[in-house]
């Protein structure tokens, strides 16, 4: 979650609190006449703030206390969101018209024109997010409604956009189909661009799969979930 922070923020909030507290301590214990005792001095201050940062930011339990500071009125939308929990909406597939154009090619189906692809309707299913995260880690973990597929991020991020003003969610992620149809597969790649709003508790945006590319059948589509 720290990557959401701009890169001179970053630094500054990572590197002057231990720098003024060394610089703090040299004064008070005149420990700057000495180079070997400066740099004694340093070491334990280095120490004692990588030990403060693992304490206050590591874990996603609601009673850490990185999590309990974040419920000062504010925090959120300054520094970054604290996105623990569960998520539960819709996705909104392209399936239909994937499934059409397969069908129509394997023969599956007599070949005809029902109309331009871009007016079918989409496919709604059920969704769940469960997401985990502190300062130092982030995972999603989805259920689908459909195929009872579960899927895990294998890699995930969370940016501020500094033209649009909001934070966005994006992930790459394995996919698992306990019992994959014809059409599906065991295990498939996938992907997710969500922005979040911070008001609605919402997650909203796109998605993009890998699933059964060769045959053409990988799909994309819409992704909305509310904090539970």
């Amino acid at each position: 979650m720290y990557s959401t922070l701009p890169l001179k923020r970053l630094v500054a909030w990572l590197a002057l609190p231990p720098l003024g507290i060394f610089v703090l301590l040299a004064v008070l214990m005149h420990a700057s006449q000495s180079l070997s005792e400066g740099w004694s001095l340093a070491n334990k201050v280095l120490s004692g703030w990588c030990l403060f940062l693992f304490v206050f930011g590591s874990g996603s339990q609601w009673w850490r206390p990185w999590r309990l500071f974040w419920r000062i009125p504010g925090i959120q939308r300054l520094l970054f969101p604290d996105l623990n929990g569960k998520w539960k909406g819709k996705t909104r597939s392209n399936w239909p018209s994937v499934k059409a154009m397969f069908n129509s090619y394997e023969k599956r189906e007599k070949p005809g024109h029902a109309g331009p692809l871009d007016q079918v309707p989409l496919q709604d299913d059920d969704i769940e997010l469960q997401i985990t995260a502190s300062f130092f880690r982030l995972r999603v973990e989805g259920k689908l409604s459909n195929t009872g597929g579960t899927s895990h991020s294998i890699s995930a991020q969370v940016n501020w956009n500094d033209h649009l003003e909001r934070f966005e969610l994006g992930y790459l992620y394995n996919q698992n189909t306990p019992t994959p149809r014809q059409t599906d597969e065991a295990l498939h790649l996938g992907a997710a661009y969500l922005i979040l709003d911070m008001e609605a508790k919402t997650l909203k945006g796109e998605y993009w799969t890998k699933r059964s590319w060769r045959s053409g059948l990988n799909t994309a589509g819409l992704l909305e979930v509310a904090r539970v």
